[in-house]
């Protein structure tokens, strides 16, 4: 917590975005084997299972939940974004996999960008940032 100027102020961080799944454990192997997240932890609830997942199993990252009669609602334009070290291989990488390639690795600025789907077509984002390093 800081103090600015006499008022105070909360620190805040993201934890995670959820993510609507139909199966958690065909989610879950995407996330795992294609972007290699790890598991932070997973809840059973009444009706499913609620699964987060990190890089090396810490947050900021992606909540799986996975509940009767809940019907992911992928977007067109709404996506997760991950940094990667470099794009065309996480893009082989995920085809290789049997996943689907939604838009091949392009230029903008100084950064490679590419899409992916997950199983349940959301979109992800791959990004090298090369641009944004310090």
């Amino acid at each position: 917590m800081a103090e600015s100027e006499g008022d105070f102020v909360v620190e805040v961080r993201l934890d995670h975005l959820r993510v609507d799944v139909a199966d958690i454990d065909r989610a879950e192997r995407f996330y795992v084997e294609a972007l290699g997240l790890d598991r932070i932890v997973r809840y059973e609830i009444d009706n499913g299972v609620i699964l987060q997942l990190g890089p090396g199993g810490r947050p900021p990252g992606v909540e799986l939940w996975c509940e009767a009669g809940l019907v992911p609602r992928p977007s067109a334009t709404e996506h997760l974004a991950f940094a990667v070290d470099d794009v065309h291989t996480m893009v082989e990488h995920v085809r290789a996999l049997g996943y689907r390639v939604a838009r091949e690795p392009w230029r903008i600025g100084g950064e490679t960008v590419a899409f992916v789907l997950d199983p349940d077509e959301h979109l992800v984002e791959l990004n090298d940032f090369a641009d944004r390093r310090t």
